[in-house]
């Protein structure tokens, strides 16, 4: 009877953990603490394991310490180091630079330009930005 009373969001929780599989591991980059945690409970929703970095600083640190993800989701305009700081880095990372790139920015107009396999405008629907997630994470080895 006490699970009855717990959130949706609780419940949901308690249903995905039970799922024997996870679709690929997602890293969020975003400076903006609500839509960072939005994205990654959303990718969680349908089966991924997200993670959440607040800038390019913090997204390194976080390559150098664990299992790399299949996708990065990177903002540009970011703290610290921006999105192109970021992938400047990644790109000259032998173990990092395989890693598939999806920008997603408010940036109107891109003056410089970025190396990325994909690029969304904020605001993004949930399938598109699933479906474009889908298209570009890397796969495991067949």
């Amino acid at each position: 009877m006490a699970a009855s009373h717990k959130s949706a969001a609780q419940r949901s929780d308690l249903k995905e953990s039970r799922s024997p599989t996870v679709l690929a591991s997602i890293l969020v980059v975003e400076d903006h603490p609500d839509l960072g945690e939005t994205v990654c409970e959303l990718l969680t929703a349908y089966g991924y394991r997200a993670s959440h970095a607040v800038d390019g600083v913090a997204a390194l640190e976080m390559l150098g310490n664990g299992a790399l993800p299949d996708l990065i989701l990177l903002d540009l305009m970011l703290p610290r180091l921006d999105g192109w700081g970021f992938r400047k880095a990644q790109l000259a990372d032998q173990r990092l630079k395989d890693i598939p790139v999806i920008v997603l920015s408010a940036v109107g107009e891109i003056v410089e330009p970025i190396k990325a396999d994909h690029l969304l405008r904020k605001p993004v629907t949930p399938k598109t930005l699933l479906a474009s997630i889908e298209r570009f994470r890397r796969r495991g080895p067949a």
